[in-house]
């Protein structure tokens, strides 16, 4: 996939990137730290093969899947899930 754009975050003293990324019929917007997926949330479009992805992404460059990804920082999603997923799994 090839980059759009990577729009800086800061949480708590942490410098975050969200990515997006796209190819001939998909958008991704991903959560990056230090180059890496910060968890396994993905926000993707499915693009009509008559459409194109780069005119889309200029005109209107999916700014509440960006908010996802912020969202998914602040609010920690993905330890609150874990956190979840452990406190139910616990066997007696």
């Amino acid at each position: 996939m090839d980059l759009f754009n990577s729009i800086p975050v800061t949480f708590e003293g942490t410098d975050y990137e969200i990515r997006i990324l796209y190819d001939d019929t998909t958008i991704n917007v991903v959560a990056f730290l230090n180059g890496h997926p910060v968890n396994g949330y993905r926000y993707q479009v499915k693009v009509p093969k008559e459409s194109s992805v780069k005119k889309i992404l200029e005109n209107h460059p999916v700014p509440e899947l960006v908010q996802y990804c912020k969202n998914d920082i602040e609010e920690k999603r993905w330890d609150t899930l874990f956190k979840k997923t452990k406190s139910t799994n616990t066997h007696t």
